[in-house]
């Protein structure tokens, strides 16, 4: 029995906006005085959910402050955000690459690019964008689970988990990174381990429908197959 598409893409398309991918207390700092109540107001809209009007005042930053490195790498960073959130993902793929080029030492643009690219498959792409994130901060929990996930789906299955356990000793308490071991064990029919995974998922959020979800699916992933999987 092969497992669907969709089952082996949930793990890192679950939400990007879980993960702070701007450090905003760091970029705060480098807004110009004159910028703050405006930040502000495009924050507050992100916050509230309304995306559209979010993008409108970061494109209008974009406009205003076309002179301002800061101000134009931040918008751009935010807006690529907000469009992958929106899964509009040729504007944010286009609004990432120009925030990377006005700061291509800033390694959570890089993982964002390869969030984007993993959305679309685009594994390669994926891959090469998470190591240049984790090359730049070896340590990153986020950055680790990006990159054993693409690797994982290119085939490289046994180097690919080793990054996500990798990911998960340095968060144990990372729902979205035991979802994506469960899914990743799953995907190879290893129903003891996948199941283990999605249950800790679960004790740590017991709110948590995508834990729930992939707790299920193992479950008739595995009478569907009429035995325990591989040992």
């Amino acid at each position: 029995m092969s497992l669907p598409t969709a089952l082996l893409e949930c793990g890192i398309i679950w939400s990007v906006r879980k993960y702070s991918c701007f450090r905003e207390s760091n970029m705060d700092r480098d807004i110009p005085p004159e910028l703050y109540t405006i930040w502000s107001e495009a924050k507050g809209h992100i916050e509230r959910g309304d995306y559209d009007e979010a993008i409108e005042t970061y494109k209008y930053i974009l406009i205003r402050y076309s002179a301002d490195n800061i101000a134009v790498e931040h918008a751009n960073a935010y807006l690529g955000d907000i469009y992958l959130t929106l899964r509009q993902l040729d504007l944010a793929e286009k609004h990432i690459k120009k925030a990377i080029s006005c700061n291509p030492d800033k390694a959570d643009y890089h993982y964002l690019l390869g969030f984007t690219y993993s959305i679309q498959s685009q594994w390669r792409k994926a891959i090469s964008e998470f190591e240049i994130a984790l090359g730049k901060e070896p340590n990153n929990s986020e950055y680790l689970r990006g990159l054993g996930w693409a690797i994982h789906r290119t085939g490289g299955k046994e180097r690919g988990l080793a990054y996500l356990h990798r990911a998960v000793e340095l968060a144990p308490t990372s729902v979205n990174i035991l979802t994506d071991l469960a899914v990743a064990y799953l995907s190879d029919l290893q129903f003891h381990e996948a199941r283990k995974y999605a249950e800790k998922a679960i004790r740590i959020d017991p709110r948590s429908d995508v834990a729930r979800e992939v707790l299920d699916k193992v479950a008739r992933f595995q009478s569907g197959y009429g035995g325990p999987g591989k040992a």
